[in-house]
């Protein structure tokens, strides 16, 4: 027997955004329309953060550029024994983490 875990929704809600005055206060349906929903200002700012951090640029370009510069001029060396000890940390680390057989 299989198992289906997608949830699909029975409908889309309507959503609206609210400025200003009277925030946080909730709208009323009209009689026979479908659910909504009315997001105050700070929960709208919210996803204008939250989309302005994922455009967000986390590497380093300066550390990029050296390992690639070591890399075309043949300087670029790795520690065997760090690349193993971090191999071996990650590896204990999932270990423990994965749910245990009883």
């Amino acid at each position: 027997m299989k198992i289906d875990k997608r949830i699909t929704p029975a409908s889309t809600p309507k959503v609206a955004a609210t400025k200003g005055k009277g925030a946080g206060k909730t709208s009323t349906p009209a009689a026979g329309s479908g659910d909504s929903l009315t997001l105050t200002e700070s929960s709208t700012r919210v996803r204008t953060l939250e989309a302005q951090l994922a455009s967000v640029e986390v590497t380093d370009a300066g550390k990029v550029e050296a390992v690639k510069a070591a890399l075309a001029d043949g300087s670029f060396s790795v520690d065997a024994e760090v690349v193993a000890d971090r191999l071996i940390d990650h590896t204990k680390e999932t270990l423990r983490k994965r749910p245990r057989k009883k």
